[in-house]
């Protein structure tokens, strides 16, 4: 009984399953139709998705626009949300003819807050945008208005990329007065003199930020060092803050004063490391402030082309 019991409960099952296959009805939805003549607009993959601004009475950046038949002279509307009414934009970006790229203005007004990320979203009629391209229609970034002050020239010292002592330009951030920054040490000259010949030409940046906490420095995750390990392409020789890579040593560096309670020099342990591949482990780097001689502190020479 117990068996026929299940032969029955399985047949309705399968009338039920059956049933329900027959009601579904497959629906076909065409993906959007580009047509021929569509500009495809679409923001160049080379414009950056964050700005950093000083302040001024004229703040702005501009972003690359691209387009397809470009033969004539075109205007198209363009639309933004800023849900903070910081931004100024065109209502229309202008191509002349012949040319395949046209620069959007983005304004600041002086109204925005200082010193927060404010954020904005640019796009264009669907019309006029290929869905299909790598380089999307709609622009997603953010600008921030930050001030530095300068605090004058300083020396800095990298153990494992130098041999002598570098010159750089120190920056204090004016509404977070622990955040400081130095124009980068890492010029070609400087690592040839250290006999890096081989393994020059990888990335740089044009300024390195440090923040102080307490008695203790960070940075972002790393800084390029300009350096590829053996010149193979890619292979980026990188200064890590030690916890970004799971490592011990971030308390190892330090804000040193002196009896008054002024910083003479950050003494930095980044960890030295390519990644995919392994490191050096951490490398002692000084960053002395205006007026203090690191030079005759580390008994070294400083760097002059």
């Amino acid at each position: 009984m117990k068996l026929h019991n299940l032969y029955i409960a399985v047949y309705v099952l399968l009338t039920i399953f059956l049933v329900s296959c027959n009601d579904f009805e497959d629906t076909v939805i065409n993906s959007p139709v580009v047509a021929p003549d569509c500009p495809a607009l679409r923001f160049s993959s080379e414009n950056k998705t964050s700005f950093e601004i000083e302040p001024s009475s004229d703040m702005y950046f501009t972003l690359t626009v691209k387009r397809n038949n470009y033969e004539n002279a075109a205007e198209f509307p363009v639309s933004f949300t800023d849900t903070t009414n910081s931004f100024t934009i065109p209502d229309v970006i202008s191509f002349a003819a012949g040319d395949s790229t046209a620069a959007l203005k983005v304004s600041i007004k002086s109204t925005a807050q200082i010193g927060v990320k404010i954020p904005i979203v640019i796009t264009f009629e669907s019309k006029n945008i290929n869905p299909y391209l790598v380089e999307y229609g709609t622009y997603y970034g953010s600008a921030s208005i930050i001030k530095w002050n300068s605090l004058g020239s300083c020396q800095f010292y990298d153990s494992f990329s130098f041999y002598k002592i570098a010159t750089v330009t120190l920056e204090q951030r004016d509404d977070l007065p622990t955040v400081y920054r130095i124009t980068s040490p890492y010029e070609e000259g400087i690592l040839t003199d250290a006999e890096w010949d081989n393994w020059i030409g990888g990335t740089t940046q044009n300024k390195i930020v440090f923040t102080v906490q307490g008695t203790n420095v960070v940075w972002d995750d790393f800084w390029y060092t300009d350096l590829i390990y053996k010149g193979n392409a890619g292979s980026e020789v990188k200064a890590y803050l030690p916890s970004a890579l799971s490592k011990t040593g971030d308390e190892q560096s330090v804000v040193v004063k002196d009896s008054d309670g002024n910083i003479q020099y950050f003494e930095l342990y980044p960890y030295f490391y390519v990644d995919g591949l392994g490191g050096w482990g951490l490398n002692v780097v000084y960053l002395g402030f205006p007026g203090f001689d690191l030079a005759s502190k580390l008994g070294k020479e400083v760097y002059s082309e």
